[in-house]
């Protein structure tokens, strides 16, 4: 653990021996601000027709609210955070969080009751109940405090159930939270990229814990299980299950609504997958996103509408599952909009195996701008609840927080009925028969934590069995009875088997699960599956289902590969691959291939027999990748994949797996049947991909042919450039030459350049400046990275920057760290005289960020140009920066990002390095050729490195690299804004902080 880490547990350790009092909390806004009142603010809603809002609770009764739970009484459990601090203190170690008890007796919608549990945590995200007590999420910790008699006081000090949950030192959000009981009776919880864990009991040695980067993981209260089900996305926050058990969460950046199967691996903004074996991620199911990607919103999703949906934060997830609010909103995934201040609203419709989800109109908007909804929860009277921060920090509290509100709001259609809270006291035989047919989720939820801490009488079994039987015909239920069946261990082997052919799909896929259930998953960690826990007739009885035609059936078995040992997981996935219904599906070549990379390393020839029979183009792909990337260390296999009687459009993808794996790589042994299959390929788009690979096993005829294309005027520039890439990745002898021979044409010596980097002759340097003028504009940042990238090149840059050949603006900030980074004395010196200082002092960074602002007050920039503002943009950001679709992607995203806020964008342009996340911290390379190159490392091999610079990525083999050194700066470079005029900084900021886009000059 870090030392914040040991003295945060120290501290709660502490504070519970001793009963301390709940220390004052404190406002660290600038300049004294308050929200409007709560009254106020309540009033500042906007609902469809026929909705009502009450104010629940709000300061000072609750204050920082960042999630709650329901128990059987009806009362929310709410916790507030109040360690959580601006970013330069990360958490107040010196204030505590709390949970509180929140009661409405009389169903008015105004909490009239208001008790505390504890205030004795810190760094509280989230709390559940059930199995005796309370869980809390305090990272780095799972926390359990026993409440065995249920009378709203700890029976004594947490309990650490689980830890590894970190806090990054680079990151102070995107943490674990999100406890929840999920319908098979596992503890679920999420937790962000920014803040990787590795999951443990209290002790477990380091190379024992379950390693997770984002994603959704869950926690097994009886068996002391501990599983990640998935890994990836950015910041995980809000999620819920439908009526049939699928769950969906919320995220924020990339994507914003995902469906959670076990086994994926979904995108990340940035990094790359903990497996070496996953070469794609799956993505969102969503169609379209909440902001304006720069497509006209036909192409961002299908349909219209004028509004996106507010931007790119996420936070809450619920699916309205109740019978209060009108029957368009039943059934609809609902997550806050941060920067929108509104709720989502998104239909989850089928698709191929899985689900996509459309965008509904948007509901339950709020005008008060310091409005930070965090949750939103189905009450039982079927009401929704959303829990309001309060505050006026867009994602990161940058600025400060202001501790001292908070309100939760209560939105019911029309006036809502008391609800009957009784039948959860009393769980009879009857009541639990009408509490799961009850229409609102909430009732049922409620029933089943409590009876997982009791035990379940005889009769109330029997009608949990008869419900669970075929004879049941409404689904939902039948599946309640199921679920609730199978968490007390009273659903058995001979019971479950039936489930695999019943006719309902959704039935079908709860059987293989509860098959599966005890068995691990693999899919994260890729290590050695142990054979004995899985037996051959459990994979046996799962074999006919890859035949069935359901979608959803075959998802689940495809997720469920992972728990079977190596033999019956690739028999089975041999199975699944020969259905050509299935072979453009988008979900299930992720699942299925994931599954066989983890155990295949050994027994190469096992995904040769699954190739042959394969109808996925992706899992050809991939196994062709993963044969060629050991094509030395297993030729016989290697061979074996040219011999295959496939189809052409398989060959297609045999050659892209194969040019994926070569990527960086000269050479590469040439199989016996290469001439005979490459002969076979006729189709002339694959035609590059042939000679790309045919110069990489050493056919000259073919360099000397494309080197005649490059230099062949009459052929069209497309094809020119393409055959000059080709040679340049191959390496080929006298290349300089060639790439010399063509610095005078445009589109063309863009190009080139990559190859004349390659020299290390400094008259080369001399020759591209001298040339400076025939390159296109988007070719000058290539050209600058390329100057920087050697001593003495860069001396030839600044001296032609100091005798006005080439102007200062040329020279992005980025670059000119590169140059001092060189470490060359002289050379620094130069770069102050002709270009400008770069200062990395903190202090000295607070007081440009004042200065700045002082200088940019709102009035000044309702001046600005905002055209000119998107021409400056252009020239200094979009190289790696999209916004509105145009741009790089070597940064974050900028279009539904807090950029109105000038604090946030002020700090994040002049101290980017200020909180720099792992992923973004750029790695500074030493080659053997004399380069040195920086960048974000993207993806490694045994073989090669990739990495991601401003002007694109260069794979380099692992041989040509001398030294490597992290360093703990962001790509973002300090200095930006030094090359622009006071008028260019006051239009790109006033461009960035406009919400749409605007046209370029003409």
């Amino acid at each position: 653990m870090s030392p914040f880490q040991i003295r945060f547990f120290s501290l709660l350790l502490n504070s519970f021996a001793t009963a301390e009092p709940f220390p004052r909390t404190y406002n660290s806004e600038p300049g004294n601000q308050s929200p409007m009142s709560a009254k106020e603010a309540l009033g500042k809603l906007r609902l469809p027709e026929g909705f009502r809002a009450t104010l629940f609770a709000s300061e000072p009764d609750i204050q920082n609210p960042i999630a709650a739970t329901w128990d059987h009484k009806g009362r929310l459990w709410v916790a507030e955070n109040y360690t959580y601090a601006e970013r330069q203190k990360r958490f107040d170690l010196g204030l505590n969080d709390r949970v509180i008890i929140l009661e409405d007796k009389d169903n008015d919608g105004k909490a009239e009751s208001r008790k505390v549990f504890t205030d004795q945590v810190q760094m509280l995200t989230s709390v559940e109940l059930g199995r005796g007590g309370v869980w809390l999420m305090c990272p780095p910790q799972l926390l359990f405090i026993p409440d065995a008699n249920a009378d709203d006081i700890p029976d004594g000090p947490p309990e650490v159930i689980l830890d590894g949950f970190l806090v990054a030192e680079d990151n102070y959000h995107n943490f674990a939270n999100g406890l929840r009981w999920g319908p098979d009776g596992w503890l679920y919880g999420r937790c962000g990229h920014g803040c990787p864990a590795k999951i443990g009991t209290p002790g477990t040695a380091d190379d024992q814990r379950i390693p997770m980067k984002g994603g959704i993981w869950r926690y097994h209260p009886e068996r002391k299980t501990t599983e990640v089900l998935c890994h990836g996305t950015t910041n995980p926050w809000g999620h819920d299950w439908d009526e049939n058990g699928e769950m969906f969460f919320s995220n924020t950046v990339i994507g914003h609504l995902w469906h959670m199967i076990p086994g994926a691996q979904f995108k990340e903004n940035t990094g790359e997958s903990p497996n070496p074996f996953v070469y794609e991620r799956m993505d969102q199911i969503a169609d379209h996103y909440h902001y304006d990607t720069g497509r006209s919103w036909m192409d961002s999703r299908d349909g219209k509408a004028s509004d996106f949906g507010g931007g790119h934060s996420h936070i809450g997830g619920m699916i309205y599952q109740a019978d209060q609010w009108p029957e368009p909103y039943r059934g609809k995934y609902m997550t806050l909009n941060q920067h929108g201040r509104r709720v989502n609203v998104e239909r989850i419709e089928p698709k191929g195996s899985g689900y996509t989800a459309k965008h509904e109109p948007d509901i339950i908007f709020s005008d008060d701008s310091w409005f930070r909804g965090l949750d939103l929860t189905t009450g039982p009277d079927g009401s929704v609840f959303i829990l309001d921060w309060s505050d006026t920090g867009e994602c990161h509290d940058l600025t400060g927080v202001h501790r001292e509100s908070g309100r939760i709001y209560k939105i019911s259609y029309g006036e809502p009925v008391k609800p009957d809270l009784s039948p959860l006291s009393d769980l009879t035989p009857d009541n639990i028969d009408k509490l799961i047919r009850h229409p609102n989720a909430w009732f049922y939820r409620q029933m089943r934590n409590r009876l997982l801490d009791q035990d379940l009488s005889s009769e109330a079994g029997k009608r949990l069995q008869a419900t669970a039987r075929k004879s049941e015909t409404n689904i939902p239920r039948r599946l309640r009875a199921l679920w609730l069946l199978f968490a007390k261990k009273q659903l058995s082997y001979e019971q479950i088997l039936p489930l695999l052919t019943d006719e309902n799909e959704h039935v079908r896929t709860w059987g293989i699960r509860f098959l599966t259930d005890s068995l691990p998953l693999d899919s994260i960690t890729g290590n050695t599956f142990t054979p004995e826990i899985a037996t051959t007739k459990t994979a046996k009885l799962l074999e006919p289902l890859a035949s069935d035609q359901s979608g959803l059936v075959k998802l689940t078995l495809s997720s469920s590969l992972q728990r079977l040992p190596r033999e019956e997981r690739m028999s089975l996935a041999n199975r699944l691959v020969r259905d050509e219904n299935f072979k453009s599906d988008p979900f299930l070549p992720y699942l299925i291939w994931n599954a066989m990379a983890n155990v295949s390393k050994d027994d190469l020839s096992a995904l040769l027999l699954v190739l042959e029979n394969n109808r996925y183009p992706r899992i050809t792909r991939w196994i062709s990748r993963f044969i060629a990337s050991q094509a030395r260390e297993n030729a016989q296999a290697y061979e074996g994949l040219f011999i295959l009687p496939l189809s052409e459009e398989m060959k297609i993808e045999v050659l892209e797996g194969i040019t994926e794996a070569f990527i960086g790589l000269t050479t590469a042994p040439k199989p016996q049947a290469w001439n005979t299959f490459s002969a076979s390929i006729k189709e002339l788009s694959a035609q590059s991909l042939v000679q790309k690979i045919s110069i990489l096993f050493g056919d000259t005829a073919t360099i000397s042919h494309l080197k005649n294309v490059v230099l062949d005027e009459k052929t069209e520039m497309g094809e020119r450039r393409t055959a000059l890439d080709i040679l340049i990745d191959s390496r080929i002898p006298n290349l300089t030459t060639l790439c010399q021979q063509v610095i005078t044409i445009q589109t063309l010596n863009g190009n080139a350049l990559r190859g004349l980097a390659l020299s290390d002759d400094v008259a080369t340097a001399k020759l591209i400046t001298d040339n400076y003028g025939n390159f296109l504009p988007a070719d000058h940042s290539a050209l600058m990275d390329i100057l920087a990238s050697r001593s003495d090149w860069a001396a030839v840059l600044l001296d032609q920057i100091a005798s006005g050949k080439i102007p200062k603006s040329a020279l992005p900030a980025y670059t000119a760290r590169r140059i001092r980074d060189l470490k060359n004395t002289a050379l620094s010196e130069k770069l102050d005289q002709v270009w400008g200082t770069l200062n990395d002092s903190a202090e000295t960074k607070d007081q440009e960020i004042a200065a700045l602002k002082s200088r940019l007050a709102p009035e000044i920039l309702a001046k600005a140009d905002l055209k000119n503002g998107r021409k400056t943009f252009s020239m200094v950001c979009s190289s790696c920066h999209m916004l509105y679709g145009e741009g790089g992607v070597i940064g974050p995203d900028l279009t539904g990002s807090g950029r109105g806020n000038i604090d946030y964008l002020l700090e994040n342009i002049l101290a980017p390095s200020a909180v720099v996340g792992a992923d973004y911290r750029l790695t500074s390379l030493s080659l053997r050729d004399g380069r040195t190159l920086a960048g974000v490392i993207t993806a490694r091999t045994d073989k090669t490195m990739t990495l991601r610079l401003p002007t694109g990525e260069s794979t380099l083999e692992l041989s040509e690299i001398s030294k490597q050194q992290t360093t703990p700066y962001s790509m973002m470079p300090e200095g930006l804004l030094t090359i622009l005029s006071d008028t260019q900084v006051r239009d790109i900021i006033a461009y960035l902080m406009h919400p749409e886009q605007v046209a370029l000059p003409d």
